[in-house]
C-alpha cells in the first residue's frame, strides 16, 4: 500500500539516527538491541510486508471488523515514538553511569557451591516432569491445583543448565546436556519460548567470556537458521512425535524457501495489526487502568483450582474485546506499548518506555561492567534473555519468565541473599582498565610481571 510509504521511510530514519547515535554503546545483550529487534520483527517488517501486498489482519472474514490502513498508520507512528524515547532514556542511563565510572561497586560473587546444589536438585527433578509432561498420567493432573507448578517444573533443566554453565563455563557434559535438552524442547511441538530464549542467554554469556560485543558470522548464521525454522517449528515437532519423519523434513525444507507461509503462521506474527486494533478497542472502551494490569503478579502464584475468580495476565484483553476484534479468545496481543496506553492514555507511550529504558540500562551497565563471576552479570542475562517477549506481550512477561519460567535463577538469587552463604566484592571501577578482571587473575598477573623483570 503506497499510503503507508512515508511511514517505512520515517520509520527507516528513526531506526538509523538510533543505531547512528547509540552504535558506540550497544552490544548484543544491550536493552536497545532487544528493543530494536522487537522493533524491527513486530512493526518494521510488518510495514513492509503490507507495503507489498500483504491483506491487513481479519480481511474477508466474516463477522470480523478489519484492521484500516489508518490504525496502521497511528500504531506506527507510536511505534517510532515509543523507540526513541526508549533510547533517549537508555542515553540518558549512559551519561549517569559514566559520570559514577570512578568509583568502585560493590558486588555479589557467584557461588559455584550453590550453583553446583541447584543444578544437582532441579535437573533431575525438572527432567522427570519435562519428559513426564506428554505422558498420560501425568495429563491426568491437568485439573488439579498442582498442574500448573508441574509444568513450571518442566523448564527448570534449561534453567539449572543455564545456570551452571554461568558458574562453570561451557563444559564437554554441560555442552552436551544443553545440546540434549534444547534439541528435545525444539520437537516437542509446543512453548517454543522455551528454545529461543535460552539460545539468548547462551550466546550472551559466551559473547561476553570471550569480550566480543557482537556475535561472530557462524552464531549470525546459527540464528538466522533458528529464525527461518521457527515458525513452523512446533508442525515439525509434532510430525515427530507422530513418526511421521518425511513430513518433518518436508516441514524443515520448507522453512529455507522464503516462500509464503501457512495462514495460521502469518496471523500469529501480525503484531502491527493487533497492536493497531487494540489502540482502537482501547478508545472504544474508554477507561484507563492507571497501572492495574500489573498488580495480577501479585496473583500469580495462587493457582486458579483454589482461587477461581483471581485476576488473571490478559483480563485487560478480555475488557477491551469485541464481538468484530476477539482477542481473548483468539489469544491475540497489543504489545507493551498498548498496555501502556490502556493504562496511562498517550503519557503512556512516554511514561513506559522511559523507564524501562533508563532502568534496564541502568542495571546492565552495573551487571556487565564487572568481572565474570557475579551474581548481578547472571541475573541481567536471564532479563536479557526474556526482553523480547516482554516487550511483545506486556510487562508481566518480565516476571513470569525470569522468575516463574526460571525458578533456579529464583533459588539462587535467594540463597545468595542468606548471610554467610555468598561473599562480596569491592571491584574496580568502570573506568580502570582492569575493571571486568577477577583480582586472583590480577595478582597473578601482576607475579608474572615482576618475575620477568627479575630474570
Amino acid at each position: 500500500m503506497d499510503s503507508f510509504l512515508p511511514y517505512l521511510l520515517l520509520d527507516v530514519i528513526v531506526i538509523a539516527t538510533v543505531i547512528f547515535v547509540m552504535f558506540r554503546y550497544m552490544a548484543f545483550w544491550h536493552p536497545l538491541t532487544a528493543y530494536l529487534l522487537f522493533h524491527l520483527y513486530s512493526f518494521s517488517h510488518r510495514l513492509f510486508q503490507l507495503i507489498n501486498g500483504a491483506p491487513l489482519m481479519y480481511t474477508g472474514q466474516s463477522n470480523r471488523e478489519a484492521i484500516t490502513p489508518e490504525e496502521i498508520s497511528r500504531a506506527m507512528l507510536w511505534a517510532d515514538i515509543g523507540l526513541i524515547v526508549f533510547a533517549f532514556a537508555s542515553w540518558l542511563a549512559h551519561r549517569y553511569f559514566d559520570a559514577k565510572a570512578e568509583r568502585p561497586v560493590v558486588r555479589r560473587v557467584m557461588n559455584p557451591n550453590i550453583a553446583r546444589a541447584i543444578g544437582i536438585c532441579c535437573l533431575p527433578i525438572g527432567a522427570f516432569f519435562f519428559f513426564g509432561v506428554k505422558a498420560e498420567a501425568f495429563n491426568l493432573l491437568s485439573e488439579s491445583a498442582a498442574s500448573n507448578y508441574l509444568q513450571v517444573a518442566a523448564m527448570w533443566p534449561i534453567g539449572a543448565l543455564g545456570l551452571l554453565v554461568f558458574a562453570f563455563g561451557f563444559r564437554w557434559y554441560l555442552f552436551g546436556l544443553v545440546v540434549f535438552f534444547l534439541g528435545s524442547v525444539a520437537l516437542q511441538g509446543y512453548h517454543r519460548f522455551m528454545l529461543v530464549l535460552p539460545l539468548l542467554f547462551f550466546v550472551g554469556y559466551y559473547l561476553q567470556t570471550t569480550r566480543r560485543r557482537w556475535p561472530t558470522w557462524p552464531i549470525l548464521v546459527g540464528l538466522l537458521c533458528v529464525f527461518l525454522v521457527f515458525p513452523r517449528l512446533k508442525y515439525i515437532g509434532r510430525a515427530v512425535e507422530n513418526g511421521d519423519t518425511q513430513d518433518a523434513v518436508a516441514l524443515l525444507a520448507q522453512s529455507f524457501t522464503f516462500g509464503g507461509k501457512d495462514k495460521e503462521d502469518a496471523a500469529t506474527e501480525e503484531f502491527l495489526d493487533q497492536f493497531a486494533g487494540g489502540l482502537t478497542l482501547i478508545d472504544y472502551n474508554g477507561r484507563k487502568f492507571l497501572g492495574s494490569t500489573y498488580v495480577a503478579i501479585i496473583t500469580l502464584p495462587i493457582p486458579r483450582a483454589w482461587w477461581p475468580g483471581k485476576p488473571g495476565l490478559a483480563d485487560h484483553v478480555q475488557e477491551i474485546t469485541t464481538s468484530g476484534r476477539n482477542y481473548a479468545a483468539e489469544g491475540r496481543i497489543i504489545t507493551y506499548l498498548g498496555e501502556s496506553y490502556l493504562n496511562f492514555g498517550y503519557a503512556g507511550f512516554f511514561l513506559i518506555p522511559a523507564l524501562m529504558g533508563y532502568l534496564l540500562t541502568v542495571y546492565c551497565l552495573h551487571a556487565v561492567t564487572g568481572p565474570m563471576q557475579r551474581l548481578s552479570r547472571y541475573v541481567y542475562l536471564v532479563i536479557f534473555m526474556a526482553l523480547v517477549q516482554t516487550f511483545r506481550d506486556g510487562l508481566l512477561s518480565i516476571f513470569l519468565f525470569t522468575i516463574v519460567h526460571n525458578m533456579p535463577m529464583l533459588f539462587a538469587l535467594i540463597c545468595h541473599m542468606i548471610p554467610g552463604f555468598a561473599k562480596k566484592s569491592l571491584d574496580r571501577p568502570a573506568a580502570d582498565p582492569l575493571a571486568g578482571e577477577e583480582e586472583e587473575e590480577i595478582a597473578q598477573e601482576e607475579a608474572r610481571r615482576q618475575q620477568i623483570q627479575g630474570r
